[in-house]
Parts: C-alpha cells; structure tokens; sequence
C-alpha cells in the first residue's frame, strides 16, 4: 500500500536588478507519504511421481513479514531569466522513518527502525544564444534511500546499507533548425556507496558496490535535406544519428566480495562497471512519400562485462562461473515500414534483427541469455 498527500505552487513574479528587469518561476512543494508491504508468506510442499503427477504433502509458515516506511519532502526551484540567460537552482530535503517486522519459522520476531536523511542541491545555467544555438550547463546532487529491511543496523551481519549519491555535471550545446537538430554532451558523475540488488535470485539483501566514476560525451543529430538535396525523384529521406562513450569505472575496489549475488564482486579498481560498454551507435534512414513511410537502422553495441572482475571466460576465482565473462559486441539491423489511411488509423509492419544474429543479452541471473532473434510484426495503430 501507499498514500500521501503532496502540494505545489508555482509562482511568477518580476524584479528589477541594476536596471534590469528579471523574470522569475518559483516552485515550492511539500510531500507526506506512507507506503508499507506486509508478506505473510507459507512453504507449499509437493511430490512429483515418475509420471509427472504432482500430489501435496504439506503447507509449512515460512516467515511474515511488513516493510514500512513514513517520509516528508520539501523542495523548491528557481529559474530567472535575465536578458539571454536562464538561471535555474534548488533543492530537496527528504526525511524518512523505516520501519522493519520480520517472524521467522522459529518463531522468533525482530523489530528495528531507522532514520533517514536526504539534501540533494543543484543548479544550472542556460545561454540562449539566438532562436537557433543553446549552451547550457549544470551541476546537481542526487541519492539513493536503501529500504526498510537493508538499512536496519544488523542487516547483513552488522553491515547495514548506506545511503548512495551521487554528484552529477554535465556542459552541452544544442541547435535547431528547420532542417537540421543536433546536441552534443559531455557529462562526469561520481557516485558513492552505489546500492546494487541481488541478482541471483537466491533472496538476498542489497549491498553497497563501493563508488563509481562514470563520465563520457553524447551526440545527436536529426538531419532533414532540403528538396533540392534530394535525391529521389519523389519523397524525402531523412538521417539520424545518436552516439554515446561511456567510461565508466570503480574508483577503489568493490565493497562487495560475493560474485553470487553481487555482479560487482571482485572489482579492483579502474574496473570497468559491467554491462556498460564504451560505445553505443545507433543511424538509420527513414523515407516518407505520401501515405507511405519506411526505415532502416542499424544499432551497435561494444563490448563490456558480466561481472567487474573482468574475466574472458565463465569463472570467479577459479571457480565456473555462468555469471562471469565476456559479452561481446554486436550489430543489428532493423526494418520499419507504414502506411497512414488518415489522421486516425495506421498499418504499420517491421522486422527486428533482420539478419538473425546469435548474441548475449545478459549473463544473469544464472547464465548467458541470447537476444531476441529475427521477429517480424504487424500492427494497426487507431487514434481517436
């Protein structure tokens, strides 16, 4: 279950500052709220026959078990203008109470509660250089609040969760035109005390990974040709492009030991963050003539790892490990085709990896899993 209660005002008013006049948007919220989850769970036994046939033995208690947690929010947020530039700061403050039940088979009941404190600022700067350039920049913090059960003072051993943050800065530029709109990024975030959730399935508690620099550059390009560019006889191509590298690494080695249900164990520091790769490239083609529309787009992903341990083959320490490895990088090729009946009703067919390539999706939770192979679809779209 989960309730509350939120409010939030917007105010506009003007000052005047050394002869300039400044705009201002105010935003000012408050937030109460409840949300809890309370498991009674049982153990339903059965027996299988040779045959197949399941017959019950017996229902055992397990455990029961209720999470809860009470917070408060307050926030605002300015943004002034003054001439070309935007100006925008603020910041939250989020306290929480958790609260932790649990009676397990034996009988045995534990209570705990903790509380929980939150500040993330930020602000950023917006230079609006004609109806076409925008710089920007900003710098915010982020957090990341553990639940009831792993920030109790005796989770895992005495180990309880800490709280993540995280310090995020980014500086880019944009332009837009009538045929052309691009965006380049460069971003740098530091984490520290990265909450990761067990993998395994095996029902275990959240840890902390340690602390992470992820930092990198992100560009976009959407590019319409002019008619007199075109080189078909009739309709329009259009391009896209959309580029990003990420380095993203531990800084320090990993606080988590346990490759089993932590896929940071192991990681030494300047590891690679796993399933983040360095390069991911996505260009296509889309082609418009009347009613009808067709794309093509190939999409490309280098590789990166299951684990931070950086192993080429399936093992932990020696050991065979699924969880573990190299997944290695791939390129798929994608179709898309339509046809608009009017403003209302769409047809609209594709084909998704066209070229049927066998790659690893994922190694977890308990080995490597293909993608998804070639898969055709058709689909009417109404809108009304």
């Amino acid at each position: 279950g989960a309730y509350g209660l939120m409010n939030e005002t917007d105010i506009s008013f003007n000052t005047d500052f050394f002869g300039k006049n400044i705009k201002h948007q105010l935003k000012i919220g408050y937030k109460a709220h409840k949300d809890y989850i309370h498991a009674d769970q049982q153990t339903h036994n059965y027996s299988m026959a040779v045959g197949g046939a399941m017959t019950g033995t017996g229902i055992a208690f397990k455990s029961d078990y209720y999470y809860g947690a009470s917070g408060h929010v307050g926030y605002f947020e300015e943004k002034m203008t003054i001439n070309n530039f935007d100006v925008m700061f603020g910041a939250r403050y989020e306290y929480i109470d958790n609260y932790f039940r649990s009676t397990a088979s034996s009988g045995v009941t534990t209570e705990r509660e903790e509380d929980m404190f939150a500040f993330a600022p930020g602000g950023g700067l917006v230079y609006n250089h004609d109806n076409n350039w925008q710089w920007f920049a900003g710098v915010y913090k982020g957090f990341n609040i553990p639940g009831p059960s792993a920030a109790r003072d005796d989770a895992n051993n005495g180990n309880p969760v800490e709280q993540e943050t995280s310090i995020a800065k980014e500086i880019g530029v944009r332009y837009s035109g009538s045929n052309l709109a691009l965006s380049a990024v460069g971003f740098h975030t530091d984490f520290k005390n990265l909450i990761v959730l067990d993998n395994s399935n095996s029902d275990s508690e959240p840890d902390n990974a340690g602390n992470v620099v992820s930092k990198g550059i992100e560009l976009n390009i959407d590019y319409l040709p002019p008619e007199e560019y075109q080189f078909l006889p009739v309709g329009d191509l259009s391009y896209f492009l959309s580029y990003t590298f990420t380095n993203a690494n531990l800084d320090g080695a990993s606080t988590s030991t346990n490759s089993k249900t932590s896929l940071f164990g192991g990681g030494r520091d300047g590891s690679n963050v796993p399933y983040i790769p360095d390069h991911r490239l996505a260009f296509g083609i889309d082609y418009e003539y009347d009613k009808f529309n067709f794309g093509v787009n190939v999409t490309y992903q280098s590789e990166s790892y299951g684990t931070a341990t950086e192993t080429e083959t399936e093992e932990f320490n020696g050991s065979a490990n699924a969880r573990a490895g190299r997944i290695d990088s791939y390129t798929l090729l994608h179709f898309v085709g339509g046809y608009d009946f009017n403003d209302n009703f769409r047809l609209q067919a594709g084909v998704n990896n066209a070229t049927d390539l066998e790659y690893i999706a994922t190694r977890h939770p308990s080995g490597a899993r293909a993608g998804a192979p070639l898969t055709a679809y058709i689909k009417g779209v109404a809108k009304f």
